[in-house]
Parts: structure tokens; C-alpha cells; sequence
């Protein structure tokens, strides 16, 4: 996992949380130590009172020393050797603020999931994430005024199927079975009252999973071992030229999509 430190409040809260209490630590005991060598050495004990005043001193420059190289000197160091190979500038302008392999992982979504209102997902079914996440959709599509737009393979196209079934290590027909428990699943979030459900059937070969968040996004890649993976890696990505690629995919998608029509029951 590679969280971006930039982008990671709790990472650097925990950072220099951590380095605050070591250098408290650090400074108060070399300050008694001072204050011992002072004042509790006897005056005769000159060999012993120098020792113990040095090593307060010591002590207490390493408590300084502490909290400027973790506030500011570790940075400033980890900051010039990404612009030294070129990495800071393409980090910021990709957008990414995290790197992960584990993409069930909860870390990865709850906020992401926290305040949403525009939810997008292509996907091939899902059916673990769905289930997983399954009350984070349902509160989603009770908001009045959200929406949500699932996309999926189409369960129609034969060609669809065959390259699916064949990545995935399955039939044609089990997965034509699981796209559409999916569809039905999805669909059925939507609530009177609330927001917006989409669900939607596109054809052609599915090249990597990715989710919408408002202004973020999720990417997840798949693997050529047509084993089940839940690691595989992830991309959670903010505002820049990541998500852009995203939005134009899901926009492209959309345009040669039909959209899902659940089947109702007659009297």
C-alpha cells in the first residue's frame, strides 16, 4: 500500500503525532537531566556531574533535532529526490492519492463512499464488492437528487460472453447468469423518494473495472492468470489527468450502451 503522504491527512497526523511525543520525551528527560547535574550532583562529583549534564544535553538537541527533521527536513528531503527523478510534478498532475493491491480493502472506500452523490461503476458483475458495500449503495440511492449508474456487459452478445467467460475462467452461460443477477441487483436500489438508478448493457471486452465518486475515482486492473485475485492493483485518484481518462471512458461507454429495462411481472 502507498498512500500518497501529500494527499493523506491521517498518515501525516499519525507522522507527526509520533514524532511530537518522542521529541517531548526526548526534551524532558534531558532537561531533568540538566536540572539533576545542577542541582542534585553533589558538588564534589565533578567527573559525574559533567556526564550527566552532557548527556541531559544530548538528549535534549536530539528532541529538537527530532521534531525539525520529521516536520520539516524529511519532507523537504523526500520532496527534492522526487523532483530530482522527475516524480512529483506527474504524481500531482495524475492525480493519484493512493496505490493499493487490496481493492476490497474498507480503507479504500468508506470515505469515498462517505458524502457521494454521483456514483458511476463499470463492472463485470461484482458480486462480491455489491454485497460487500451493498448498505453504502442503498443509503446512496436514498439521497433525493443522487444518482447512480451502473455499467455492465451485455448479457445479449455472444462475442461479449465468449472473451469474458474465457478472462474469467467460466462458461458463457454462468456468466450470462451472474451479469444479470447483477442488473436486477443494482436496479432494485432504486427507491421512491430517493435518487437516481441507472443500470446499463454495453458489448465489447472489459479491460479493467472502475468506480466514480463525485470528483474521484477508483481503478482496479485485472490479472492474465484467469484465477480469482482480490489482489490486484488499485488506483484511487482525485481530480487530474487519471480521472479524466476515467470520465472519458465512462462517457464513451455510455454512448454505445442500451440501457437495462428490468422485466415486470403481468396480472
Amino acid at each position: 500500500m502507498l498512500p500518497c503522504m501529500a494527499s493523506n491527512p491521517l498518515y501525516r497526523t499519525a507522522a507527526n503525532l509520533s514524532s511530537a511525543i518522542v521529541a517531548i520525551i526526548l526534551s524532558v528527560l534531558g532537561l531533568a537531566m540538566l536540572l539533576v547535574a545542577q542541582w542534585v550532583v553533589p558538588a564534589t562529583w565533578l567527573g559525574g556531574s559533567a556526564f550527566v549534564a552532557q548527556l541531559g544535553g544530548l538528549l535534549l538537541a536530539t528532541g529538537i533535532v527530532t521534531v525539525g527533521w520529521e516536520m520539516l527536513g524529511r519532507r523537504h528531503f523526500a520532496r527534492e529526490l522526487m523532483d530530482m527523478a522527475g516524480f512529483s510534478h506527474d504524481l500531482q498532475r495524475s492525480g493519484v492519492v493512493r496505490i493499493d493491491t487490496q481493492y476490497l480493502d474498507t480503507a479504500i472506500w468508506n470515505e469515498l463512499f462517505e458524502n457521494v452523490t454521483k456514483l458511476d461503476v463499470l463492472v463485470a458483475y461484482a458480486a462480491t464488492w455489491r454485497n460487500s458495500h451493498r448498505k453504502d449503495l442503498e443509503r446512496v440511492a436514498a439521497k433525493p437528487g443522487s444518482r447512480i449508474r451502473v455499467y455492465l456487459p451485455d448479457p445479449n452478445d455472444d462475442l461479449t460472453l465468449r472473451t469474458l467467460a474465457h478472462r474469467f475462467n467460466t462458461t458463457p452461460e454462468a456468466l450470462r447468469s451472474k451479469i444479470e443477477e447483477a442488473a436486477k441487483d443494482f436496479a432494485s436500489l432504486g427507491r421512491d423518494g430517493g435518487g437516481t438508478v441507472e443500470v446499463w448493457y454495453r458489448a465489447g471486452d472489459l479491460l479493467f473495472s472502475c468506480y466514480r465518486f463525485d470528483t474521484r475515482a477508483v481503478i482496479t486492473l485485472y490479472s492474465h492468470t484467469r484465477e480469482r485475485l482480490t489482489s490486484v492493483p488499485t488506483f484511487v485518484t482525485k481530480e487530474g489527468d487519471l480521472y479524466a481518462f476515467v470520465r472519458s471512458e465512462l462517457d464513451a461507454i455510455e454512448s454505445g450502451a442500451r440501457r437495462y429495462q428490468p422485466v415486470t411481472e403481468k396480472d
